[in-house]
């Protein structure tokens, strides 16, 4: 079951980061701060970001960079690197928000809500201190390869961490064709597919899983694509009464030994001013766990997109957890399911079990 789709690379597929990186120019950073200071200057910095559009960032030629790029994470090997947006010496914070929402807006035409609350764009930082039941990636901790329920996947360093963070992309087409030749048993049961649980934000009266099976993988019209979430897998099987088997275990393990395989991952730091961009259906991400800057104005800062992108990929209506794209606002909720409770009382199934 090999395919013969270009985000099935590989390690050595790339010589090196030139293959990947889109090295920004002093006149595209140029570009990138003249289209900030119009938009300050026509009082549009002091609205809602998201009520932006596309057009009211004049990237002149910057923008036919963007949309290569683009067309390089729908339909060629599913990732790109932007580097040296403006920083600091050129943007606040908040500038620099504004300029990462203007570029993910040349990837997707919309983005999606990433939690119940309605935050389209989100900062991805530890956030322990203050919220005793945060998603787990405003954590510290380690990530493991995964997918999320959009699109594409947007993140932009403002800081790094102290120590640690590295960022991980792994090509899911790769891990797809590894299984296959390994055990074709195993990965029908993934085309099978599993419940997720959708950590306290779906609807009233809506279930706390998926109701229908969530495909690891899926083929549509000749393109596969991955879906995938091991500890979400866990939560929705124990919340819904159908344990995991043992077959299901193995075919989950199977794919998070090959997920490790140094043959189908990068592994890189995103820098300052770097943006990520995945194709989330052809590409996983993690990330490793961290120590922050002692200074609170140095902490990791990522900014997070989800874009979504009109005719991107044709993917199974089960890819989404809730009932439309992304996480559907649902005001006075909020993500409250523990997965630190569930790696201890249950690590066979999410794991981590020796």
């Amino acid at each position: 079951m090999t395919t013969h789709d270009p985000a099935a690379w590989t390690r050595t597929s790339f010589a090196g980061e030139d293959d990947y990186l889109v090295r920004l120019t002093p006149q595209d950073r140029q570009t990138i701060v003249d289209a900030i200071r119009g938009l300050r200057e026509r009082g549009r910095l002091a609205v809602p970001i998201e009520t932006l559009t596309k057009d009211e960032f004049a990237f002149g030629a910057l923008a036919a960079k963007l949309d290569a790029a683009y067309e390089e994470v729908r339909s060629g090997r599913g990732f790109t690197i932007m580097r040296c947006l403006p920083l600091d010496e050129a943007l606040t914070l908040d500038e620099y928000r504004a300029a990462v929402w203007g570029i993910g807006l040349h990837f997707g035409g919309c983005m999606l809500s990433q939690n119940a609350s309605g935050e389209r764009v989100t900062e991805v930082v530890d956030a322990t201190a203050n919220d005793p039941t945060p998603r787990m990636y405003r954590s510290n901790v380690e990530l493991r390869l995964h997918t999320d329920i959009t699109d594409m996947l947007s993140l932009a360093c403002w800081h790094k961490a102290q120590s640690g963070g590295r960022s991980t992309i792994g090509s899911g087409i790769g891990i797809h064709d590894e299984i296959g030749r390994r055990d074709p048993h195993a990965l029908a049961l993934l085309y099978g597919g599993f419940q997720y649980h959708r950590l306290g934000e779906e609807a009233d009266g809506a279930a706390p899983f998926t109701p229908y099976r969530v495909p690891v993988f899926a083929r549509v019209d000749g393109q596969v694509s991955v879906h995938y979430q091991r500890t979400g897998i866990a939560a929705g099987h124990r919340a819904s009464g159908v344990p995991l088997s043992d077959e299901d275990i193995h075919a989950l393990d199977l794919f998070d030994e090959v997920a490790r395989m140094p043959e189908f991952r990068l592994d890189f730091d995103l820098e300052r001013g770097d943006m990520l961009v995945i194709n989330n259906y052809t590409v996983m991400h993690a990330r490793g766990g961290f120590v922050n800057n002692p200074e609170p104005d140095r902490i990791r800062r990522f900014i997070r997109l989800w874009p979504a992108g009109e005719n991107f990929r044709k993917v199974p209506k089960e890819f989404e957890h809730f009932d439309g794209p992304g996480v559907p606002p649902q005001p006075g909720k909020s993500c409250t399911f523990d997965f630190k409770d569930l790696a201890v009382s249950d690590p066979r199934a999410v794991g981590t079990a020796s």
